[in-house]
């Protein structure tokens, strides 16, 4: 083969080869560009992940400060003789179970039922603790107080009930149930404790 005839070939062939290493080259552009979307997507699900678990997290510490407010508010402010009725009238409710017709559920386990302001106790309202940071405007914690009844042995029989004194009358049993919101008012957390005060 002549020198001539040899570099009339060598252009074809540098052109077959960039042609090659475009198609390449592109398809290594398209791999990368859906990797760096998948990614990506990854990144936003794991942000997202981190900002539920955030928002519970704040509700479920407005729910514990909503329990210990309503502690403190039965041991410390309740007034002897307060009324507990039903209707659960300023946050102070009876039970199903001690209602003339029992229901199957609390009334309180209704999400309606916490937005009326005439039936819960609002956080720091009787206790005057500042309100709590960060939840939703219309979410500050709250509360109920349900007497469930007296503590203790049926009659003629010793039971040792922590809170109270042989020798006392027995003790009554109170539920807080206390629910927080987190920054988004979808997020809640509904807690519970049992209390006894003679």
């Amino acid at each position: 083969m002549t020198h001539a005839a040899f570099a009339a070939l060598r252009p074809l062939r540098a052109r077959r080869q960039r042609g090659l290493s475009l198609i390449t080259t592109l398809l290594f552009m398209v791999a990368a560009l859906m990797l760096g979307v998948s990614v990506l997507s990854v990144n936003v699900m794991q942000e997202k992940v981190i900002g539920n678990t955030k928002d519970r997290d704040l509700a479920f510490q407005a729910a514990e400060a909503a329990l210990r407010d309503g502690e403190e508010d039965l041991v410390r402010k309740l007034p002897a003789g307060s009324v507990f009725s039903p209707t659960c009238a300023a946050g102070l409710c009876l039970p199903p179970a001690r209602l003339a017709v029992p229901q199957s559920v609390p009334v309180y386990s209704e999400d309606a039922f916490w937005t009326n302001p005439g039936q819960v106790r609002l956080y720091g309202a009787y206790t005057g603790a500042a309100p709590f940071p960060g939840v939703h405007r219309d979410g500050q914690p709250r509360y109920v107080i349900e007497q469930l009844g007296y503590v203790g042995a049926a009659s003629g029989e010793r039971s040792e009930v922590l809170g109270s004194d042989p020798g006392q009358r027995p003790a009554v049993a109170y539920r807080i149930t206390a629910r927080g919101t987190g920054a988004r008012e979808e997020t809640v957390v509904v807690l519970q404790s049992i209390y006894t005060k003679p």
